[in-house]
């Protein structure tokens, strides 16, 4: 039996459940009404089960003497879709089916990175690092920014019913180069994607496509075949040149990519990166040029200097925003 759950005479404790559906593994946990406090959290990996129903009904099979009443599954990919397939996932969902095998409750679906933005409003000051000091307007528009498998963008507006998230497509806006170099780096981008968003460069996968244009760049051999390989290289006592040479040109860009957004969006509410790619190199990443690009915006740059921003320290950041999302509904 799950400790904290309990019989009370026929009837078994009540929980709602939560789910954070990547394309490699799946997070799932139950939760107490109206808390936040994630219980019996379990990662499973996908392709061990063919469906997500399969995951649900191993996970639940752990647990015992609980009923659930409701549930709020993140993932990524086309959710507002009766059947969708999460991105990098073999997955196809539909969600009548995954109703069904949880007796018909009602289950919410939620943008993963939604549900990572709406979890910034549960943070703590213990739970972020301040990459940048400045002045955090309340009434203004919140900014969640998080390179991983691709890059989540998501505003957040505080009403007086509580926040409101404001989900976007900003991983997938164009690619802006603001230096020679990064103008060699997207010619050989456009020649292997067509049109580069951003994603194609502040992502995983935009590490290792930063690394390889480099490497051809530099007349070198390609190394180095994952993000991790290439951060580990990075950040080893003794680095690797063109690994830390891709790490530096991802954090410059970076900054520039979330400077450009916060002008376009008028993000005075703060920023706040969920990224579990940058706490990899968390430290190259502070002493990095990232806030010197975010704030080099001409004749804005004082527009920029005010606007605080964070970065979150907090694990299962999605099975967070999704309790936030059941709490609210």
């Amino acid at each position: 039996m799950v400790q904290g759950t309990t019989k009370q005479g026929n009837s078994m404790a009540s929980y709602n459940l939560v789910g954070d559906i990547g394309g490699t593994n799946a997070r799932f946990a139950i939760v107490s009404q109206g808390s936040s406090e994630l219980i019996s959290i379990k990662t499973l990996q996908c392709e061990k089960f063919e469906t997500v129903q399969q995951a649900l009904q191993f996970y639940l099979s752990s647990i015992e003497d609980i009923q659930i009443r409701s549930a709020c599954i993140a993932s990524a990919g086309t959710v507002h879709l009766d059947t969708f397939k999460p991105a990098n996932n073999d997955w196809v969902i539909n969600k009548s089916d995954v109703s069904s095998a949880l007796n018909n409750i009602q289950v919410s679906w939620i943008n993963d990175f939604n549900a990572q933005a709406l979890a910034t409003t549960l943070l703590s000051n213990n739970d972020v690092i301040t990459i940048k000091a400045g002045i955090e307007q309340p009434d203004r528009l919140r900014l969640a920014i998080g390179p991983g498998t691709g890059l989540g963008v998501c505003g957040l507006i505080r009403l007086s019913s509580g926040w409101v998230s404001v989900p976007t497509q900003g991983g997938h806006s164009d690619l802006a180069p603001n230096t020679s170099l990064e103008i060699e780096v997207l010619t050989l981008l456009q020649k292997k994607f067509g049109h580069v968003a951003v994603e194609r460069a502040l992502s995983g996968p935009g590490i290792v496509n930063l690394y390889e244009a480099l490497c051809e760049i530099n007349g070198k051999n390609i190394l180095f075949h994952s993000p991790s390989e290439i951060t580990a290289a990075a950040t080893n006592p003794k680095p690797d040149h063109l690994s830390k040479e891709t790490l530096h040109m991802f954090c410059q860009m970076f900054g520039s990519v979330t400077g450009s957004i916060a002008l376009t969006t008028g993000s005075l509410g703060g920023i706040y990166i969920t990224s579990d790619l940058i706490r990899n190199f968390l430290d190259f990443f502070i002493s990095s040029e990232f806030v010197q690009n975010f704030e080099n915006k001409g004749r804005m740059k004082h527009y920029m200097t005010d606007i605080p921003i964070y970065l979150s320290k907090k694990e299962n950041m999605g099975l967070l925003g999704a309790i936030r999302y059941l709490n609210h509904l």
